[in-house]
């Protein structure tokens, strides 16, 4: 038995004007709620680039917490 091949992905997000749309990709239909990261293979990643709805999902930047002030 061979061992299961591993692919690479990617996260993208929806912007449409659509709360969700439903789209079928060359892997199966995949759901994507607006402004919800979904991972889906980088070939789906590629189709879905050439559409101004669908972006790479932005990493979530980490947030310092504010330093408490000495008086």
């Amino acid at each position: 038995m061979s061992p299961a091949k591993t692919t690479a992905s990617a996260k993208v997000t929806y912007s449409g004007g659509l709360d969700g749309v439903i789209v079928h990709l060359p892997s199966g239909a995949t759901e994507f709620l607006r402004g919800v990261a979904v991972e889906v293979p980088a070939g789906d990643a590629t189709v879905l680039a050439s559409h101004p709805d669908f972006a790479p999902a932005a990493t979530t930047p980490t947030i310092p917490k504010p330093s408490k002030e000495v008086s």
